[in-house]
C-alpha cells in the first residue's frame, strides 16, 4: 500500500495523488469496469455535480486535479468517486470496526477493511492530506477514489466505515455520503462536531454504519441507511462499542441490503466483539486492539474466506490523543508490523 502525502490547495492535492497512483488507478478502473456500472449516467451526473459544487466544491475540484494528474478524462474520477446505487454493493463482504474510549493508550480507534480474495482486491492507498484551509487527514480509500469514510485527522477524530445498504429511496440530488465525510475530517475538530456535520445534509449512496471516536474518550455510531443517518450511542458506562456490517439501531434493523448469509457473519463477528471487550473486559490498550483485529474464531476478526465470506485487505489503528495512526496492507495476523503515521 503506497502513503501518498500531498499539500496545497484542492486541485494541487488532486493532481499529486493522480500522478503518483496512474497506473494503480488505471488497474482500479479495469476491476471495476467503471463504464458498465454506470449506465444511466448522464441522467444522474448534472444533478449530483450541482450538489457537490453547492456543498463541497473543494472535493470537486480535487477530483478534477486527479484526474489531471493521472491523465485521465475528468468522467473516469467521478465514476469512481459517486456511488452506483445497489450496483455499488457486493453484499457478502464487509468490515469490522472497535472503539475505545479511555484505557492506557487513550482512546483507540481500529478497523479491518475486508474485501475479495487476495489477486481480485482493488489497490489500496492511505492519503496524508495537508489542504490549506483544513484539518491535516491521513485518509485510506482504493486509488482514484478520494475516500471511504476511513480517516483519522490531526485533532484526534477518527471514523471507520462497514457497508450495509439501505432499502431507501436514492437521489442523485444529494452528496455523496463518503464524499461529505471526507469534507468533514477537514471541517470537524471533535466527533460532535463531526456527527452535526453527518447530519446536516441527506446524502446518498450504499448505506453505512460508521464508528466514530475522538481524543477526548467520545464514540458513538453514525447508522446511514442513506439519505437519513442516526446515531447509536454506547450503553451507560461503556467504554467500548463496535460496528460491522448490520444496522443494530431497531428502528433501522431491517433497512439494510445484506444477503443472510453476510448478515448472519456481521451480527457473530459483534457478538465476539462484545463477547470480549464488553463491561471491562479485554484490555483498553493497543496491544488488545492489535491481538483482536488479528483474532481468528469463529467468526473470525482477521478473514481469511471460506467460513469467514470476506478476506481482510488491510487493517488500520488510530490512537487519538496522541494523534498517531497505525496501518498495514495484507491480514494483521501475518503481516504485523504496522506503518506509522504522526499527524
Amino acid at each position: 500500500m503506497k502513503l501518498v502525502e500531498a499539500s496545497g490547495d484542492a486541485r494541487t492535492i488532486g493532481q499529486i495523488t493522480g500522478e503518483a497512483l496512474r497506473e494503480e488507478i488505471r488497474q482500479y478502473m479495469d476491476l471495476l469496469k467503471i463504464d458498465q456500472r454506470h449506465c444511466d449516467w448522464e441522467r444522474r451526473w448534472p444533478h449530483t455535480r450541482a450538489a457537490l459544487e453547492r456543498y463541497i466544491p473543494l472535493v470537486l475540484e480535487e477530483m478534477e486535479g486527479t484526474a489531471e494528474g493521472a491523465n485521465l478524462p475528468p468522467e473516469v474520477i467521478f465514476k469512481l468517486n459517486v456511488p452506483a446505487y445497489k450496483r455499488d454493493l457486493d453484499p457478502p463482504q464487509g468490515c469490522t470496526n472497535v472503539a475505545f474510549s479511555e484505557g492506557p493508550d487513550g482512546a483507540i480507534w481500529g478497523k479491518n477493511n475486508d474485501g475479495g480474495e487476495p489477486g481480485k482486491q482493488a489497490p489500496p492507498v492511505a492519503r496524508l492530506v495537508r489542504r490549506n484551509d483544513g484539518i491535516p487527514q491521513l485518509n485510506w480509500t482504493f486509488c482514484g477514489m478520494l475516500a471511504t469514510i476511513d480517516g483519522f485527522n490531526a485533532e484526534g477524530v477518527a471514523v471507520g466505515h462497514s457497508s450495509v445498504g439501505s432499502l431507501f429511496e436514492q437521489s442523485s440530488h444529494h452528496v455523496p455520503i463518503r464524499l461529505w465525510a471526507y469534507e468533514g475530517l477537514f471541517r470537524c475538530a471533535t466527533a460532535e462536531e463531526f456527527i452535526r456535520h453527518m447530519c446536516e445534509i441527506p446524502t446518498f449512496g450504499k448505506g453505512y454504519s460508521s464508528l466514530l471516536v475522538d481524543a477526548s474518550g467520545m464514540i458513538c455510531s453514525l447508522e446511514s441507511p442513506c439519505p437519513l443517518t442516526q446515531v447509536r450511542w454506547p450503553e451507560p458506562g461503556e467504554t467500548y462499542m463496535n460496528c460491522s456490517n448490520y444496522y443494530q439501531l431497531g428502528p433501522i434493523s431491517e433497512a439494510d441490503w445484506r444477503t443472510p448469509e453476510g448478515k448472519k457473519n456481521a451480527i457473530a463477528r459483534a457478538r465476539v466483539l462484545d463477547e470480549r471487550f464488553k463491561g471491562g473486559k479485554g484490555g483498553r490498550d493497543l496491544e488488545a486492539m492489535k491481538q483482536v483485529l488479528s483474532y481468528h474464531g469463529d467468526p473470525g476478526i482477521c478473514r481469511h474466506g471460506a467460513h469467514d465470506v470476506s478476506h481482510t485487505e488491510y487493517s488500520m489503528i488510530g490512537l487519538c490523543a496522541k494523534r498517531k495512526a497505525l496501518f498495514l496492507h495484507g491480514y494483521p495476523c501475518e503481516v504485523q508490523e504496522y506503518t506509522e503515521v504522526q499527524l
